[in-house]
């Protein structure tokens, strides 16, 4: 295993901690569209744990494409969530 390798491993990781931290913020039910946003953290921390997997093992590593083109657009449709969410809570002045 090189360094590239771990560091990107190590990322990884961190990312599901902050997405996981991120869905139980959002998850409270407080805001609009609370819980969507909170599944999309969920969705995009499986993902990141599904190609961390496919990335290290040679006998998965031919799904690590699809794998990442879900994993950008659960990444589009959680910040999308977010940003409509915003645009209902800040609307722009007049």
């Amino acid at each position: 295993m090189n360094v590239m390798l771990l560091a990107d491993n190590f990322l990884s990781v961190l990312l599901v901690l902050v997405c996981w931290w991120l869905a139980h913020q959002n998850s409270a039910g407080r805001e609009p569209f609370g819980r969507t946003i909170a599944s999309g953290y969920s969705m995009l921390a499986l993902a990141v744990l599904a190609n961390m997997l496919f990335r290290n093992l040679d006998i998965l590593n031919f799904v690590l494409p699809v794998s990442l083109l879900f994993s950008k657009a659960v990444l589009v449709f959680t910040l999308s969530a977010v940003a409509v969410r915003l645009s209902i809570l800040h609307p722009p002045p007049n």
